[in-house]
């Protein structure tokens, strides 16, 4: 989305709304929330990689519109991989089911 804005000078700039992605990341053997877990997005835009908190929630901060491959990852987290596309806005969700090695040790062979 790009939003509009009047300069000093009476002109209008064009400004790109930035979107936020945000969501929670969880167990897919147990349903709950896995912390301490990385984060990063390639693709459209760099953006700072970012950490799950207590709850299993995240934040990146900073897309652009576009298709980006979302990469999570810990000691327990074996990287996985996700694709999403970003639409433009202020803030999108996206919550991610992952495989962690703390209850199902399979899950590391599985995983490409």
């Amino acid at each position: 989305m790009t939003a509009l804005h009047r300069s000093g000078r009476g002109r209008w700039l064009a400004a790109l709304v930035l979107t936020v992605l945000t969501g929670h990341i969880v167990d897919r053997t147990t349903s709950q929330p896995l912390t301490d877990v990385d984060i990063s997005a390639q693709g459209a835009a760099t953006v700072a990689p970012a950490r799950t908190d207590a709850a299993g929630h995240y934040a990146l901060r900073g897309l652009t519109p576009g298709h980006y491959t979302i990469t999570v990852s810990s000691d327990d987290v074996p990287p996985q991989h996700f694709d999403v596309v970003v639409r433009s806005g202020k803030s999108q969700q996206f919550n991610i089911t992952a495989c962690s090695t703390t209850l199902d040790y399979t899950c590391a062979a599985a995983i490409p």
